[in-house]
């Protein structure tokens, strides 16, 4: 059943790819229903929803339109790139535990050359300007422009977090204090 299936279909893999960014635009339409959408100058927490899924749906069923066009380039999957799996999954997972301790500067410059080296093509001469500059807009818009509380060079970086003789009691010394400031 499945191979007839996929036999008439002219391009299987892409009808079935805007199959599904339709399907999850359309979970963000249905989800985001009951939310208030505001309008464009004071959007409420609905606007967004209904944006990025008429966009979703819009995007996904021309994709799987026009794959459906196409002649078929056959149901090849090829072998896995493991490279840039590896890599995307785990600069994702790292940004997202190492932010507020290495700081927004370094992580963003890791993360976007890691993420770069994950492409086959990559090159030394594009992956370092390319992680350098994402990481200084990224600073400049989140902390300078948008106030984010994120520090651009975290704690860890620095010789005082490492330097202390028991960091456990170094850390109940920085939380007690800190409870004793909010308490006033």
């Amino acid at each position: 059943m499945e191979d007839s299936m996929a036999s008439s279909l002219e391009n299987p893999r892409d009808v079935l790819g805007g199959m599904l960014m339709a399907g999850i635009g359309g979970a963000f339409l249905w989800l985001g229903g009951d939310l208030d959408p505001g309008s464009a100058l004071r959007m409420g927490a609905g606007y967004f929803p209904r944006i990025l899924g008429t966009i979703m749906v819009a995007l996904g069923s021309v994709i799987a339109l026009l794959a459906m066009r196409q002649p078929s380039a056959g149901w090849v999957l090829g072998q896995t790139p493991w490279r840039g799996v590896i890599l995307v999954l785990g600069s994702l997972l790292s940004f997202g535990g190492a932010v507020r301790g290495v700081g927004l500067l370094p992580v963003v410059t890791v993360v976007v050359f890691a993420a770069a080296w994950a492409s086959r093509y990559a090159r030394l001469r594009s992956a370092l300007p390319l992680s350098a500059g994402l990481a200084a807009v990224c600073a400049f818009l989140f902390i300078h422009l948008l106030g984010l509380p994120l520090p651009l060079i975290g704690p860890w970086l620095t010789a005082g977090y490492w330097s202390a003789a028991d960091p456990a009691v170094s850390t109940l010394a920085v939380s007690a204090s800190a409870f004793s400031t909010i308490a006033r």
